[in-house]
């Protein structure tokens, strides 16, 4: 009877070991397929294994609507993973300074460069920004707590489970979102006005 538990626990072990899976980026090699991008605008470059990206225009974008296209800098690729199934993106971001003249972020559910949802920090707040057609359609924002403001360490994750998006800054929960469907595999970073940051370790779970 005990060599059939142990049996059993084994291969329950093993099936949810094949059904669980990590992808790990660190930018040493661009083996994900990201794009990068220069311009008088702004940047988003790998180098010195890290994805940099440096916003050069001031002002960045209204969150509060609006259908002009803006301006913004961003990079994507599309990762390896079920997007209507649960998962977990997790990523490591070195800021030069948190302020209300730019903001950063992570995008999920990335179709084009108009198309696609942005998990933000815009200096004391958190924000979910939806865009479609280049036009901010919803959006959720949340106060945020900073240790400080200038050449800042950050832990980004945004977890989706059962069609509810939580967004976490240094492992509190900042944003918080349900039904709202993710169908891209599209995944990327973002910057908006005059904001440096420098992101790394780029992990998903699922």
């Amino acid at each position: 009877m005990k060599r059939k538990l142990i049996i059993s626990i084994a291969v329950l072990f093993g099936s949810i070991s094949v059904f669980s899976q990590t992808q790990t980026e660190n930018f040493e090699t661009n083996s994900w397929g990201w794009t990068e991008t220069a311009s008088k605008d702004g940047e988003a470059i790998i180098k010195e294994g890290v994805f940099h990206l440096e916003g050069k225009k001031t002002g960045g974008i209204s969150l509060w609507g609006g259908s002009k296209e803006p301006s913004f800098i961003e990079t994507h690729c599309y990762a390896g993973f079920d997007p209507t199934k649960n998962f977990e993106i997790k990523c490591s971001a070195v800021v030069k300074k948190i302020s209300d003249n730019g903001d950063f972020g992570l995008i999920l559910d990335y179709l084009d460069d108009g198309n696609f949802i942005v998990f933000m920090v815009k200096d004391d707040e958190a924000w979910l920004v939806h865009f479609k057609n280049y036009e901010v359609v919803g959006r959720i924002r949340n106060s945020l707590k900073q240790k400080g403001k200038k050449h800042v360490s950050l832990d980004i994750s945004v977890k989706s489970t059962f069609q509810k998006l939580q967004f976490f800054v240094n492992g509190m929960m900042a944003v918080e979102s349900r039904y709202l469907p993710i169908i891209s595999t599209g995944i990327g970073f973002y910057v908006s006005g005059t904001q440096i940051v420098d992101f790394d370790n780029v992990e998903i779970k699922q």
